[in-house]
């Protein structure tokens, strides 16, 4: 079976558990949306689509829409899924350069400009 995934939104809040969400595509046939990397006590997981419901006491509980039926295709959605996470991650970073600014050279540019300024009559 071939999964694809992708990375829909980063969630940039540190605050908030959920990193990002995904969608997975399985064999090129069925498309899952709603899937949602979370940051666990043990790191990054896979968090299925869900809804809630309530039981007969009032609690609120959560029933998976789509999950996997067995361990090897269960851990090879997570791993898919966080294998595009982090590459998106990756793809995001920002490259800061500083480029510290000598005595004098604020002027030198204002020198230039002024020198090569033209008026453009309309």
């Amino acid at each position: 079976m071939k999964i694809s995934a992708k990375i829909n939104r980063i969630v940039d809040n540190p605050e908030y558990a959920t990193k990002a969400y995904a969608s997975v595509t399985l064999d090129g046939m069925f498309a899952v949306h709603g899937i949602r990397i979370m940051d666990g006590e043990n790191g990054l997981f896979v968090n299925m689509p869900s809804t809630s419901f309530q039981d007969n006491d009032g609690n609120t509980k959560y029933r998976d829409t789509f999950h996997a039926i067995t361990k090897p295709a269960r851990e090879a959605i997570s791993k898919a899924v966080l294998n595009s996470y982090n590459y998106a991650i990756e793809q995001s970073q920002v490259t800061e350069i500083e480029i510290e600014q000598t005595e004098g050279e604020e002027e030198d540019i204002e020198e230039d400009l002024s020198e090569n300024f033209e008026p453009v009559m309309a």
